[in-house]
């Protein structure tokens, strides 16, 4: 028990997954040295776990069947400690011990520690660190001379894989997921050692990080934080995404070099909504029109708030003929529709396609020069900018 402490202690302490070993009366027996940053004050051995850990209360008895039965296991999901995000499951130690981990999601550092540099000497320590790697909810997998040599259970499940060698035969290249002008993973781990990224999988959303192990490995953790991810991308005011969420896809599609368009979307006459109405009339509607506008666009386009009653869509892998007819569209959408408080409303739409000499200010300087045309030429319609 005491050797597999020290190691438990090394390889889950800091910041990447903290413990508490509890005992079948449910006291607390030991804990790692940084899980008082997740609790209002540091668990001794003797304390009642549900002192600490309240969100158990009513569970108690699911958990304690844990103790007797190795293949069960008790979860709770993004419970809010002390101003952290953190993921909190319950899995069998041995028959007198159990292993509360604590998974903090918010603030992902498990790439920070080298995880995977340790002992050849006891086979049960391989083994029991093994087992705390394949447990991580996040996905991890170490590269070795440009190919994935290693993952964890959860990186096999997730891409339906059995071995490792699968990966390659699947195609399964994450750096494409990441940036699809990337070739392989010592481009990726170029791009993003030592930061957080994002990163976006099957329309889940993960936290991307990187850790050299050795020159020749790295190891990468991909951290699902879809929900959490979103929500904290969303203008709490609309419900559309921020204009920093939507900076981040449109530099990512132009260093990716894809086609796509952007719209600049302004409400016509919108100050004299709040002037008539009132401005909380005024949110009704601009929350009405965002959730028109998100209705009828892919799930991978992006639609933010600019500032305002103005607004940004990106629509991506599109040439500028469907470009034009998807914001006509929407453009006809919000003329026909009966809105609750105000009956109608009209919209103007500046338009421009990315180009490859493109920046960020390039392009929407040039949609936003449309949409100035637009409502100097009577408001209501749709105008495309080109280079010219």
């Amino acid at each position: 028990m005491k050797n597999i402490q020290i190691i438990l202690n090394a390889v889950l302490s800091k910041n990447i997954v903290e413990y508490i070993l509890i005992d079948s009366d449910f006291r607390v027996v030991s804990s790692s040295t940084g899980v008082d940053q997740y609790l209002d004050v540091m668990p001794v051995k003797g304390d009642e776990t549900v002192e600490h850990l309240p969100e158990f209360v009513g569970s108690e008895d699911e958990i304690k069947k844990i103790f007797s039965d190795a293949s069960l296991s008790f979860a709770l999901d993004s419970v809010y400690k002390n101003d952290y995000y953190v993921n909190v499951s319950v899995e069998y130690f041995d028959e007198k011990i159990a292993l509360i981990l604590l998974h903090n999601i918010t603030d992902i550092t498990l790439s920070q520690q080298k995880l995977l540099q340790y002992s050849n000497e006891s086979i049960l320590i391989n083994s029991t660190l093994k087992n705390i790697l394949d447990r991580q909810n996040a996905l991890l997998f170490v590269t070795s001379h440009d190919e994935i040599t290693y993952t964890n259970e959860q990186f096999m499940k997730y891409f339906g894989v059995k071995r490792v060698r699968d990966i390659k035969r699947k195609n399964v290249e994450i750096f494409k997921y990441f940036d699809e002008s990337l070739e392989s993973y010592d481009a990726l781990f170029e791009k993003v050692n030592s930061k957080e990224e994002y990163i976006t999988i099957n329309n889940d959303t993960f936290i991307l990080q990187a850790t050299e192990i050795e020159s020749t490995h790295k190891l990468f953790t991909l951290s699902k934080v879809t929900k959490l991810s979103k929500k904290m991308q969303l203008d709490t005011h609309t419900g559309a995404f921020k204009k920093s969420y939507f900076n981040d896809h449109l530099e990512k599609a132009i260093k990716s070099n894809v086609t796509a368009a952007i719209a600049v979307l302004d409400l016509d006459n919108f100050k004299l909504i709040n002037d008539v109405y009132g401005h909380q009339t005024g949110d009704s509607v601009l929350q009405e029109v965002v959730s028109l506008i998100q209705e009828n666009v892919r799930d991978d386009d992006v639609f933010a708030r600019w500032g305002g009653e103005e607004f940004l869509l990106l629509l991506k892998h599109t040439n500028i003929e469907n470009a034009l007819k998807k914001v006509e569209n929407l453009r006809r959408l919000l003329d026909e529709h009966q809105f609750k408080e105000i009956n109608h409303l009209t919209s103007s739409f500046g338009v421009a396609l990315l180009n490859p000499s493109d920046d960020l200010h390039s392009v929407l300087q040039r949609a936003d020069k449309a949409l100035y045309e637009a409502k100097a030429g009577g408001k209501n319609r749709v105008v495309f900018k080109s280079l010219k």
